[in-house]
């Protein structure tokens, strides 16, 4: 078989294989070889690369999605409880703070005791449960919108004192308030319950010179305290629940929060003396 012979047979063949697929074959070193056959045309088969994936390919693309969800989770699961964890913390920090801001606004609206209505400011120092400060304050001061009704007058007189609680072995922080004072009849005022897991509350009155565990305005000319310090102690809402109080001072679990605020109708000053009525 001359050149010439060969070469139209390769053409021939490239032409048959180009018709049936499109494709001209071929191999790593070139066009496929020609067929040592007499017809000089043979069948070529072609081993088309498949769409899908291997075994192989599924079960690492799986370990990884495993590997990676596992992570995500956590991730996240700790995230969620650092959240959960500063969450309770920040909450029993912001009730004795919202308790202890209840305390001053209503210190604040106290009223001069020497009106017709206004009575005397008593605030008397007081022992609780396991010797902590347990202390209680009436006074008169001007009421709410809120506060005021048909039958009631401007003027109402609050006591805020700490009590045992029937719920747990704490204390309640409970407001009682008389609305009515020109009443003939002088009833015991309701209670309601500002704030409970109550382990300390101690008051103290700034008389210009120096602090004072209680006060009776009836002995200091009928005038207020200059200022009034707020001293607050809550247990841990976790461990009230479980009815395990903490009662030493200084124990983990409890939250503390001190307040100081001047009384607006106070009529001392500074460094004023005082005196005294035995």
């Amino acid at each position: 078989m001359n050149n010439r012979q060969a070469t139209t047979r390769k053409n021939v063949y490239e032409n048959f294989i180009r018709r049936s697929t499109g494709i001209l074959p071929v191999s790593r070193r070139g066009i496929l070889p020609l067929p040592a056959s007499s017809t000089g045309i043979l069948p070529v088969r072609f081993h088309a690369r498949s769409k899908g994936f291997t075994l192989l390919e599924v079960l690492v693309a799986a370990t990884m999605t495993a590997l990676l969800a596992g992570t995500l989770y956590a991730t996240l699961s700790i995230a969620f409880k650092a959240r959960r964890n500063a969450t309770e913390e920040v909450a029993n920090f912001r009730r004795a703070e919202l308790a202890a801001d209840f305390i001053c606004a209503e210190l604040r609206s106290a009223v001069v005791p020497n009106g017709i209505l206004a009575g005397t400011f008593m605030g008397t120092d007081g022992t609780g449960v396991a010797g902590r400060e347990s202390d209680t304050v009436s006074f008169y001061r001007t009421a709410d919108a809120t506060d005021q009704d048909v039958g009631k007058s401007d003027i109402m007189m609050v006591e805020l004192a700490c009590e045992p609680s029937s719920q747990d072995a704490g204390m309640d922080l409970v407001r009682r308030a008389r609305r009515n004072l020109l009443a003939q009849i002088i009833y015991d005022m309701p209670g309601e319950v500002l704030c409970r897991n109550v382990l300390a509350l101690n008051l103290r009155y700034f008389d210009g010179m120096s602090w004072l565990d209680s006060w009776d305005s009836t002995t200091v000319e009928n005038s207020l305290p200059l200022a009034v310090e707020v001293d607050l102690t809550l247990a841990d809402d976790e461990q009230a629940f479980a009815g395990a109080l903490w009662v030493q001072a200084g124990a983990k679990g409890e939250y503390r929060t001190i307040h100081v605020l001047w009384m607006p109708s106070s009529s001392l000053t500074a460094g004023m003396q005082i005196e005294v009525a035995q």
